[in-house]
């Protein structure tokens, strides 16, 4: 079985980014609702444009981490299962070839047993083809939950009341962004702060 590891678009994170606007505006926040306070967030620039990078937050995030390795361990369950399924029909095929070649078995039998095979046969390919969509749609809800939640992270940053972002850039290797200067670089700031939160979520 093809491996679906989970591996997150990172051109489609870094475009989805590139494209969400927030408008931090500078107003005082006396709630947080239980989200981590980011303290050490890089200066923000006279245009209020910043930027992280989608590669380093998806190597450091602890929750795109424990996702992977989660999703990673249903893939090698999966291909488990089917190499089991495979290997015991295998056998039954031969066993069968061995009764068909020394006449151990009537005709009407042997047909029985091929049309019983034939339909093993069948229901393996269709217990491939299900977990190949299964995975595909775990690994798709995977990429979301982490998108968004990187998106709402950021978007709480407003309620600190100590940034005035207007937009945060989304870069990667081969993106849309080709260049940006290091003082607008929030990325490790960021991690720290989704990294907080998510520790939080996990205690619970």
């Amino acid at each position: 079985m093809k491996k679906l590891p989970l591996v997150l678009n990172v051109v489609t994170l870094a475009g989805l980014a590139v494209l969400y606007v927030l408008f931090f505006t500078t107003k005082s926040a006396s709630h947080r609702t239980g989200l981590a306070k980011d303290t050490t967030l890089a200066p923000v620039t006279q245009d209020g444009i910043v930027y992280v990078n989608i590669d380093t937050i998806l190597n450091q995030y602890t929750m795109y981490l424990d996702i992977e390795t989660e999703l990673n361990e249903t893939i090698h369950k999966s291909e488990t299962e089917l190499m089991g399924k495979e290997s015991a029909l295998r056998k039954e095929i031969e066993d069968f070839k061995y009764k068909v070649d020394r006449g151990l078995v009537t005709r009407a039998e042997a047909g029985e047993q091929q049309q019983a095979l034939m339909q093993k046969e069948q229901a393996l390919v269709q217990l491939q083809s299900d977990m190949r969509m299964q995975l595909a749609e775990k690994e798709q809800v995977a990429q979301r939950k982490v998108l968004n939640s990187i998106m709402e992270y950021l978007k709480s940053l407003e309620e600190t009341g100590e940034t005035n972002y207007q937009f945060v850039l989304g870069t990667n290797f081969g993106g849309n962004v080709l260049y940006a200067h290091d003082n607008m670089d929030i990325t490790h700031s960021v991690i720290q702060g989704l990294n907080e939160v998510y520790a939080k979520t996990k205690d619970k």
